[in-house]
């Protein structure tokens, strides 16, 4: 088996197999620097989860072995060894492993003995045991590899019963054999046991477009083991199964995994999740074989895992040994050549996420774990330390009066690290849990943890899945009944739109029909995406003024973050019931109010009295906002030759003119919400500049301060259409969209300072009979720039004044 090695290690050496050459090629690479390292990585010349934790952690063995290191106290070492890791965690984000051994490595190096040592003793000590730690991530990933054969072996064997008289076969994705780990491999591995017991029937493989591991990798190792199989392509998947599922005893897909998340859900490569679906409609089990280092429990959901996207030429271009005339193989010479039209937009995602309820068992180098009676996986039985971890984590910060945010917080805690370190690997003594702030609320950590998760998750308008899907499995995980309110699907430019729902929660097992108290805001944001960023440069640095940005952070997951911390630390202290309470979050406030919309229309089996908004509102409460009207305005014209004016009539003069008028007309004011004002957002008109234009259009949106919320929006269109006609009454047409004047929203409450917004909200998207407040942490005047942020005291202020409005209502 030497030949299909991926990696060859001995002490300061480190080999890997070049990947991309295969299957016509054996080539190896010495690597032997941390940048050397990212780049095989990085390129796919190593692949597969383990070997790439493999390469990364041996890469900077040898570099260190080599005397890399520089550094004159353990201080400084322990800083290079971070900081090199860190780097290399870069090389490829979906894969969990990595940022496993990562881990590992980091506190490896910082349980070095070296009490009593100088320098450079004390060095010594350090680089040696992360170089030990490397070395034991090798030979622990081989025993691992077996352990997940035989036990994945067995599984299936029981399942159906199989023997050397009753075989089966199997379908497996991507490439997890050999030459994506240290040896034997994980899904492959379970194949390989199966045929070395005598009961694999056949093994098919897919070609795994668009980087083809399956054809130029899987096959290969099949071949050479000599074990029957049959490659076929990745949408031949469903006519296998349903031709010949019966006839060859095709009883299993079989593929490895990236990344698996706290519920189940699995990241692999990419395919992997029609296969599960196509397996589900056709009786198939569908296995995950992946060792427990690539479990990653402090991910709540699929939805929390960074998907990697590649390169375009990946899947327009392809490599390969060159086939003389005679149809021979001549692997000395090779040729890159394009199967697309090398103009084509592509999107290449590396990975999907299979959902949990597709998958019928995970097998580990522990044990395999199945779904219980509930439905969902449960990984305490092969994990019993890292899960206890979790729970006490969770326990403790319950027991402080906030919520915790899986995702983030539980992980940093169950490593005894604060949730907002950029090094969330660093040693205990790096945060005494509270130390850095005394005057810091119980809820802090797991308010900005929450907030942080909130914000990391891109959830542009139309496409809002990802945030909703984390809110769904956060709030579940804390005890809320929590569902999904799907929207309509869309007929319109947005048709490709994710999936929309609105998320609608109680505390408790059971829906409160009659909560007294909404508490609501928005999780859909406007483009572009900017990344999460907290200013403090250590976990100590952490204070009321430090500033933290990203899209979103303030408009509106500063108010969702809140309210969530609001309501926990009510129902915590017994300040409420649970039965008062209910969470809506809503999709498409940003663009059309389509969720709180779709929600109002629904909600006739509610009867809140109160209903209270999160915005940002400075966490001064809102006496209202202005109204906001629109459409958009047509100019038809006659084109012509622009030397000949006269016989053409210009859409953009007229059109032009209208506009002038309608700036400079007064469409109405009241002393609370000042001066309608009109903003010209698009303009479009003519087809080139020597050409008179025979249409023209404008679209605005006003903002209103005339009348009230019925009649603003009548007041402004009736004012507009006068100007129009007085214009020119042929040419000039309106195509109103919609219309509301002032809304009133109730801000008689002590202790609150006061404002009135000049921006639309969901609040007049809500119909019924109640009192709304309009109320959050941040300023508008950042909120849709580059500049979106706020400070940790701006949340925190926002926590105490939700608490204290839901009171308030509750009282009234």
């Amino acid at each position: 088996m030497a030949t299909l090695q991926a990696i060859k290690y001995s002490r300061g050496k480190l080999l890997v197999l070049d990947q991309l050459r295969l299957p016509h090629e054996h080539h190896y690479d010495e690597v032997s620097t941390s940048e050397e390292a990212f780049d095989c990585i990085r390129s796919m010349r190593v692949r597969g989860a383990p070997a790439i934790a493999i390469v990364a952690a041996l890469a900077h063995a040898v570099e260190l072995f080599s005397g890399s290191c520089i550094a004159t106290t353990p201080e400084e070492t322990i800083a290079h060894i971070d900081s090199r890791l860190d780097y290399l965690k870069e090389s490829r984000p979906t894969a969990v492993d990595l940022s496993n051994a990562i881990s590992l490595l980091k506190r490896a190096s910082r349980a070095a003995q070296i009490e009593g040592l100088a320098h450079p003793e004390a060095k010594e000590a350090i680089l040696n045991a992360y170089i030990e730690a490397a070395e034991t991530i090798l030979t622990k990933d081989l025993q691992s590899n077996k352990s997940i054969g035989a036990h994945g072996a067995a599984w299936l064997q029981q399942q159906y019963n199989a023997s050397p008289d009753r075989k089966i076969s199997v379908l497996t994705h991507c490439n997890t054999g050999s030459l994506a780990t240290s040896g034997h491999g994980t899904a492959l591995g379970i194949i390989r046991t199966l045929h070395m017991e005598g009961l694999l029937q056949h093994a098919y493989c897919t070609e795994t477009r668009p980087y083809n591991q399956g054809s130029r990798l899987t096959s290969f190792e099949l071949v050479f083991e000599k074990i029957p199989a049959t490659l076929i392509t990745d949408s031949m998947a469903g006519a296998l199964f349903a031709l010949h599922r019966e006839r060859m005893h095709i009883g299993a897909v079989i593929v490895g995994a990236d990344r698996v998340v706290r519920n189940g859900d699995t990241a692999n490569k990419i395919g992997t999740y029609s296969l599960a679906v196509l397996a589900r409609h056709h009786g198939v089990k569908f296995v995950v074989a992946a060792p427990t280092t690539s479990i990653d429990l402090e991910t709540l959901s699929g939805a929390g895992i960074k998907i990697e996207e590649r390169k375009a030429n990946e899947l327009t271009q392809i490599s390969g040994a060159v086939v003389n005339d005679d149809g021979t193989v001549d692997s000395t010479k090779t040729a890159r050549v394009a199967i697309a039209d090398q103009r084509i937009g592509v999107w290449n995602p590396a990975f999907d996420v299979t959902p949990n309820d597709l998958i019928d068992a995970i097998v580990t180098e522990k044990g395999t774990v199945v779904k219980g009676a509930d439905g969902k996986f449960d990984f305490s039985q092969v994990m019993p330390e890292r899960w206890a971890a979790i729970t006490i984590a969770v326990r403790s910060l319950l027991l402080w009066g906030g919520m915790l945010c899986a995702q983030t917080t539980a992980y940093a805690v169950a490593q005894q690290q604060h949730p907002l370190s950029a090094d969330a690997d660093a040693d205990a003594d790096s945060l005494p849990s509270k130390a850095y702030n005394a005057a810091a609320p119980a809820y802090r950590d797991s308010l900005l943890a929450l907030h942080k998760s909130l914000v990391s998750l891109s959830s542009i308008s139309y496409h809002e899945q990802p945030a909703g899907t984390f809110l769904i499995d956060y709030l579940t995980s804390h005890g809320y009944t929590a569902e999904k309110q799907f929207l309509p699907a869309k007929s319109d430019a947005n048709s490709s739109a994710s999936e929309r729902f609105n998320v609608i929660a109680w505390p408790g097992k059971s829906p409160n029909p009659h909560a007294r108290v909404l508490v609501t805001s928005h999780i859909d944001v406007v483009p572009p995406y900017i990344p999460y960023h907290i200013s403090a440069a250590a976990p100590s640095d952490v204070g009321p003024d430090t500033l933290i940005s990203g899209r979103g952070s303030v408009d509106a997951k500063g108010s969702v973050a809140a309210q969530i911390t609001a309501v926990e630390s009510l129902l915590s202290s017994d300040s409420v019931s649970p039965d008062d309470i209910m969470l809506l979050f809503v999709v498409g406030e940003e663009v059309s109010g389509d969720g709180m919309t779709f929600f109002s229309s629904a909600a006739n089996a509610y009867s809140f009295s109160a209903a209270i908004f999160g915005e940002p509102t400075e966490n001064k409460l809102a006496c209202g906002h202005k109204g906001i009207a629109g459409g958009t305005i047509r100019a038809k014209g006659k084109a012509g030759h622009s030397g000949y004016p006269w016989l053409g009539k210009s859409a953009n003069d007229v059109l032009v003119r209208a506009l002038v008028k309608l700036l400079d007309a007064d469409l109405g004011s009241s002393e609370r919400y000042g001066n309608t004002t009109v903003n010209i957002g698009v303009i479009e008109g003519g087809v080139a500049a020597n050409v008179i234009p025979k249409a023209a259009s404008a679209r605005v949106a006003i903002r209103v301060a005339a009348g009230n919320q019925s009649t603003g929006g009548t007041i402004v269109r009736e004012q507009l259409e006068t100007i129009l006609r007085e214009t020119d009454d042929e040419a000039l047409s309106l195509e109103w969209g919609t219309g509301y004047g002032p809304v009133e929203c109730d801000c008689d409450v002590e202790g609150f300072d006061t404002l009135v917004a000049n921006y639309g909200t969901d609040v007049p998207h809500l119909e019924g009979n109640h009192v709304s407040y309009l109320y959050g942490p941040g300023t508008i005047l950042v909120a849709h720039g580059d500049d979106e942020a706020l400070r940790v005291s701006d949340l925190e202020t926002a926590v105490e004044g939700y608490k204290a409005l839901i009171k308030h209502a509750l009282r009234g």
